[in-house]
């Protein structure tokens, strides 16, 4: 074997995150780290209510054999923006999966952005994704998650590998959401009910919202600026979902519900992070 086709050294990181809301001021009051996988500062952007967090992975790329852990607690009243500084890149696994576990636990009152850039999936990787979030009365997750299967190059599609991903929402305890997704380029993807013969993706969730209908309805008309973009209100959890050609399409669409979603749970308008002008 030469040395350029050996698979580098598997990256083990764990990263466990704390916020508690001190004297009006959302502080992060854990932080600690295992591996490549850490935070530099608490930014406060928005005014001291409101922590913003980027999750930094310094080797810039999750190879075959890593695995990334992100633990994230907020107590009561905490405002927390967890968001990364560029897209997450998944190399080829050499046969060996990459995995990435993510789980966030809100208390009462508490509000959680999840807003991290897209994931770009690349050719011969086996990638396995797992999300929990964990929230109690009166608080609010807001989170997406998008991924695009295959680089941003022409003629680099996926065309060997596996995503699988798994998604489970639960409020106070009692589990209300599980999903699971299996996308294989060796199997069909491209039917209507899958991507419709599209590579990129994105998913958002809402938790804690009370329902209503002139709200919902406020945001079928954002969402009819995409295509394929729709939304669903079920046992507590508000989804959208979205396929296209360009991630930026979604990002933009998703930008705009939240948008229209913040003044409703926050009482304030939203503010992109400068990071994503970067």
């Amino acid at each position: 074997m030469n040395l350029t086709d050996s698979p580098s050294p598997s990256w083990f990181a764990d990263l466990q995150l704390a916020f508690g809301l001190r004297e009006g001021r959302t502080a992060m009051i854990r932080n600690k780290h295992e591996g490549p996988l850490v935070v530099q500062k608490a930014l406060y952007p928005e005014g001291p209510e409101l922590c913003q967090i980027l999750i930094v992975h310094p080797p810039g790329g999750i190879a075959g054999g890593d695995e990334l852990r992100v633990s994230c607690d907020l107590d009561v009243g905490a405002r927390v923006q967890l968001t990364t500084p560029g897209a997450t890149k998944w190399y080829e696994s050499f046969g060996s999966p990459s995995k990435q576990f993510i789980t966030l636990n809100l208390a009462a009152e508490s509000i959680c952005e999840w807003l991290p850039q897209e994931n770009i999936i690349f050719n011969r990787c086996l990638v396995d994704v797992v999300t929990e979030v964990n929230v109690e009365s009166g608080a609010i997750f807001v989170g997406w998650d998008f991924y695009s299967l295959g680089r941003h190059v022409k003629h680099a599609p996926l065309l060997h590998g596996q995503l699988k991903q798994k998604t489970k929402i639960l409020i106070d305890g009692i589990p209300i959401f599980t999903e699971r997704t299996l996308f294989d380029p060796d199997r069909l993807m491209d039917g209507p009910g899958i991507l419709d013969g599209y590579s990129n993706y994105g998913t958002m969730f809402i938790v804690g919202l009370d329902q209503n209908p002139a709200l919902i309805e406020d945001l079928r008309k954002i969402a009819e600026g995409e295509m394929h973009c729709a939304l669903t209100w079920m046992d507590g959890v508000l989804i959208a979902r979205w396929v296209g050609a360009d991630i930026e399409a979604g990002r933009d669409i998703f930008t705009a519900i939240w948008a229209r979603l913040r003044p409703v749970y926050f009482l304030r308008s939203a503010v992109k992070p400068r990071i994503w002008n970067t």
